[in-house]
Parts: C-alpha cells; sequence; structure tokens
C-alpha cells in the first residue's frame, strides 16, 4: 500500500498524468496527420521521425544533465515544455493553421522535451522506492500504461467531441503533472538526490563518453544495445507508419476506431506488466527479451494475412504484449548491470539508440509502403525478428544475464 504523501506516490501522480497527455498525442499526432492533412505513407514517416529525431541530438546531453544536476529539475522543466508544446497544437487548430510543416515543428518539439524527460525519470524510478527491482518497474508502468490507454481513449472521441478540446485536456494533465513534479522535488534533498551525484568530469562530452565507456566494457550492455537498435528499427519504426495506413487504407477506421486500435496496443502492453508483477522472481530477463523477437516474427506472419477487423484487434493487443514483455527485460537488465552513479547516461544510450532507429525505421517503412504492399512489410518484419533471435542465441552473453 502506498500512502499518498509520499514521494513514490507523488511521483507515480505525476508519471500518470503525464502519461496521459502521452496517450493523447500518440494518436492525433498520426490522426492529424492522416485524415485533417491527408498525407501519404512517404509524409506520414517523415512526421513520426520528426518525433523521434530530437532524441538523437539530445538523449545523451539529458542523461549527462541528469546525473550531474539531478533528475528532479530535469523532470519538471521537460514536463512544462510539453505542456506548452500541446497548448500550441490546440492554437493551431483553433486557427486553422495546422500544415505539414507546422506539424514536423511541432512533432520535434515534443520530441525534445521527451528526450530530457526519460533518462531523469528513469532514474528516480531507482531512487524512489526500497521494493525489488521488478516490482519497481512494473509498478510504474502499469500506471504509465493504465492512465496513457486513458488518454488514447479520450482522444479517439476527438471526431465528436472537437480536437482542440482534447488538447486543452491533455494540456490540462500535462500542467498536473508539472505541478506534482515541483512537488516531489521539495523530497530530492530528503532523498539524498545530491548523494548519487556522483563527481563527474566538467566537460559534458567527458561525461557523455563515460556512459559510451561504461557500454562498450560489458558485452552483455552492449548486446543490450543492440538489440534495442534493432527493436526501434524494425518494430517501433515500423508500428508507427504501418499501423495507421492500416487503419486509413485497408480498414477505413475512423477516429474511434483508430483511437481503439491504439487502446488494444496499450492494453497489452499493460497485461505485460500485470503478468510480469505477479511472477515471483525472472531470473534470466536476458532471455525474455530474446524470446519476444520470436513471438514478433509470429506477429508478422499472422498480419501478413490481412486479418479480419476482430483478428487485427487481437493481433494488435498481442503486440503490445510482446512489446511490454520486451520492454520491461530490457529494463531489467540494465537496471541490473549498470552502477546508479552512470545508469541516466547509460539509459540515456538506450532510448537514443532506440528511438533514434526508430526514425530510420519510419522513413524506410514509409518508402517501402509506397513501393511494396503493407503485408510485404509485414514478411520483412517476420523474417528479421527470427534471424535476430538466432544470432542472439549462438552469442549468448545477453542470454546468461541472470538475476542477484
Amino acid at each position: 500500500m502506498i500512502k499518498n504523501n509520499t514521494p513514490i506516490f507523488i511521483f507515480l501522480s505525476a508519471h500518470g498524468a503525464s502519461a496521459f497527455a502521452l496517450g493523447v498525442h500518440q494518436v492525433l499526432l498520426a490522426w492529424l496527420s492522416v485524415t485533417v492533412l491527408q498525407l501519404d505513407s512517404h509524409a506520414l514517416g517523415w512526421v513520426q521521425a520528426a518525433g523521434l529525431l530530437p532524441n538523437l541530438v539530445f538523449m545523451l546531453v539529458a542523461g549527462a544533465l541528469a546525473d550531474k544536476r539531478g533528475a528532479f529539475t530535469l523532470l519538471w522543466k521537460a514536463q512544462l515544455g510539453l505542456t506548452f508544446c500541446y497548448l500550441s497544437l490546440a492554437l493551431l487548430l483553433a486557427f486553422n493553421q495546422l500544415g505539414l510543416f507546422s506539424l514536423i515543428v511541432y512533432a520535434s518539439l515534443v520530441g525534445t522535451a521527451n528526450a530530457f524527460l526519460q533518462p531523469s525519470r528513469e532514474k528516480v524510478i531507482g531512487e524512489l522506492s526500497e521494493h525489488r527491482l521488478q516490482t519497481k518497474i512494473t509498478r510504474a508502468s502499469s500506471v504509465q500504461f493504465s492512465l496513457q490507454g486513458l488518454g488514447v481513449l479520450v482522444a479517439a472521441l476527438s471526431d465528436n467531441i472537437g480536437f482542440v478540446f482534447v488538447i486543452l485536456v491533455q494540456s490540462l494533465f500535462s500542467f498536473m503533472a508539472t505541478m506534482q513534479m515541483l512537488n516531489l522535488k521539495r523530497f530530492s534533498e530528503a532523498l539524498k538526490d545530491k548523494a548519487h551525484i556522483t563527481e563527474l568530469p566538467e566537460s559534458l562530452l567527458q561525461q557523455i563518453l563515460q556512459g559510451i565507456r561504461v557500454v562498450a566494457r560489458d558485452t552483455r550492455i552492449a548486446q543490450l544495445i543492440g538489440l534495442i537498435g534493432f527493436n526501434g528499427y524494425m518494430h517501433l519504426g515500423v508500428y508507427i507508419v504501418v499501423v495507421p495506413l492500416l487503419a486509413r487504407d485497408v480498414y477505413q477506421f475512423t477516429a474511434l476506431q483508430y483511437g481503439l486500435l491504439q487502446f488494444a496496443f496499450i492494453a497489452g502492453m499493460l497485461s505485460a506488466y500485470i503478468i510480469i508483477s505477479f511472477k515471483k522472481q525472472i531470473d534470466y530477463p536476458g532471455q525474455g527479451a530474446l524470446f519476444s523477437l520470436l513471438y514478433t516474427a509470429i506477429l508478422g506472419f499472422a498480419l501478413s494475412k490481412q486479418p479480419t477487423e476482430t483478428g487485427l484487434y487481437m493481433l494488435i493487443v498481442f503486440w503490445g504484449w510482446v512489446a511490454g514483455n520486451s520492454a520491461t527485460h530490457c529494463r531489467m537488465v540494465v537496471q541490473l548491470l549498470v552502477p546508479i552513479d552512470t545508469r541516466a547516461r547509460v539509459m540515456s544510450l538506450y532510448q537514443i539508440v532506440l528511438f533514434g532507429m526508430a526514425p530510420l525505421g519510419a522513413i524506410v517503412t514509409g518508402h517501402f509502403a509506397k513501393l511494396y504492399t503493407l503485408n510485404f512489410v509485414f514478411t520483412v518484419l517476420s523474417a528479421t525478428s527470427v534471424a535476430m533471435f538466432v544470432f542472439f542465441l549462438f552469442t549468448r552473453s545477453l542470454w546468461a544475464v541472470k538475476c542477484k
């Protein structure tokens, strides 16, 4: 039981409100692209990439800043930036000024704020609670995806209640998250936040290089980063382009139906976290991450057969479960192998590879979708996932990571 005046409760409240706003953003960015602006697959790939490319520029810097200057301050400032981004989109829609260029700028600004938010949040999760690693990660993830799913459902009603109203609700939740993060900052000294900030080299470049050296020295972490890069390119990059195109061009979905499709994905992720939270102990988290590649191969093969509408929803739930299962096991490996004083920097490298490869995957998928059928894209996803599983199976390092 978590008391409502404890730092972990305040963090989870802020985390949940921030996730609600993100859920709205994920639906609206794609749906505004394919319905309001009527973008083709190539342009959609660039819009989605714009939201992820800032991670390449800012994620490592954010990780170094979180380690050196404290994650609590970085959290509320990044969330405040997101609030202003959401409000700017509402103004563009209210005055009928939304276009491809302005949507790309908006997506890149949201991506920039998220690049600073994620490494800080990951470090704070490790510091706030004394629970075992598996419990901390699944609790935070369960709150995140429960509220994110609620945000997706609210965004799905945008055809009925209006895009501007939905974004105003989104902005309110984002502002509430900012206030809770400011409240959390009051506990930072009591939590000895500064005690977790080691004497780092003064040069920001040296701090970033130190995080890279931590990865390079450990084969297990290096292999994990390689796996994350593949997941970003082939899984996340494919999903954010192909699913909106499926909804519009193949199944002719409305905003409500597309929102429910995104909710199905989040429900799948949430189910993964709930199932994992009830497990007594995960002894080999690396194996769980690798087996997710085989699950993705099965998923890709099934989607390539163009299922019925009901079958599509079921497969998207399964895709969400695979993503949640993989993400939890990968994060456990990082928390197990990386010391707390460099964890934010390594986690930022983890995120920069994931979200750095995703825009490349989105752009390539956008091009492929113009030249080939979506069924062919899913077949490629399935085949490459099997190939990567076989490769990592024979290298063995990541496979053998064991919880202490």
